[in-house]
């Protein structure tokens, strides 16, 4: 009963996260097809797949039979899993091995919970969670399209739940598993307190998504160019304020693809190429869908070809609501 008692708590945390990461980051963004937004898609996959494998272990707890529990196996599994698709770029020949290591890691998870004993069970689970969390930190830190505070703090989660999940499964096969200290700190109890403060570490890596830092004490130099949203009052009354940041998002990852010194700055980012208005121009529209009302709205430093109006920004609240 206790089991399922910090379980539900941890359900019901988990479900507020997922709710507002939904909400207030991913809904504004969807029909973006860069990677940014396919990072916020599949993220939402795996808070989605941490709910119901909660849901499902409750259910195991309270007598539901092997099927709970093996739902619930597999779902721990997938999350990470689908947290490493995510960091990755759609069109990188990583994601298909990515995809494949899931479903060989997912079937080995379930058979062993549905035909091994408990204990042996566990420890196959505790391996597959160890493996794809670690992979998951690796695939983060190095992960280009994120945020830098956002690839941080997803790397360091991943990284720390995956290590604790290893000295989980190596105190389990020494007599320490029986020892107050090891009773303390990997019995269900606390196992369910750690997986529901990395979902909420998730959900704040996300959430930094949208609001991403802003740097600031870079000198104004020739081999710098700043590209911003120019004119914001007018971008923000036509396309809102969610909108406009999905915009934002956008062109600082393009500069990021381009540059990988890119600074972001006060609404947009600065790159160390002269000719990186055309360059990242290229890239929104031919990457990211960018129209050309969208692209008028970027100003660079120094660039003449803004003293003309930008015509009517009416397509971009459309493709924003696609």
């Amino acid at each position: 009963m206790e089991d399922a008692m910090v379980l539900s708590i941890g359900l019901a945390v988990m479900c507020a996260t997922l709710g507002v990461c939904v909400i207030a980051v991913i809904l504004p963004q969807l029909g973006s097809r860069g990677p940014l937004h396919f990072f916020l898609r599949v993220a939402a996959m795996a808070g989605v797949l941490s709910v119901g494998s909660t849901a499902m272990f409750i259910l195991a707890f309270q007598g539901g039979g092997p099927l709970p529990l093996t739902l619930a196996a597999m779902g721990m599994v997938l999350a990470p899993a689908l947290l490493c698709i995510a960091v990755t770029p759609p069109r990188s020949r990583r994601v298909r091995p990515l995809v494949a290591l899931a479903i060989i890691l997912a079937a080995a998870v379930g058979s062993s919970a549905a035909l091994l004993p408990d204990i042996a069970a566990l420890r196959v689970r505790l391996a597959g969670v160890a493996t794809v969390c670690l992979l998951c930190a690796l695939l983060s830190a190095r992960a280009r399209a994120l945020p830098r505070r956002s690839a941080w703090v997803l790397s360091a989660t991943t990284g720390a739940f995956g290590l604790y999940s290893s000295v989980r499964l190596v105190v389990g096969l020494t007599p320490a598993a029986g020892s107050p200290v090891g009773d303390l700190l990997f019995s269900a109890e606390a196992a369910a307190v750690a997986a529901t403060a990395c979902v909420l570490l998730v959900g704040l890596a996300v959430v930094l998504v949208r609001r991403s830092p802003t740097a600031h004490g870079r000198d104004a130099s020739s081999e710098w160019c700043r590209i911003t949203l120019a004119d914001w009052r007018r971008g923000r009354r036509e396309l809102g304020m969610d909108g406009l940041l999905a915009l934002l998002a956008e062109l600082r990852t393009a500069a990021r693809d381009i540059d990988s010194s890119a600074v972001e700055v006060y609404r947009g980012v600065e790159v160390r190429r002269s000719a990186a208005l055309p360059a990242i121009r290229m890239r929104l529209r031919d990457t990211y869908g960018w129209r050309p009302a969208q692209l008028a709205l970027l100003s660079a430093s120094g660039d003449p070809g803004r003293a003309r109006a930008a015509p009517a920004v009416r397509g971009i609240a459309n493709r924003a609501g696609d």
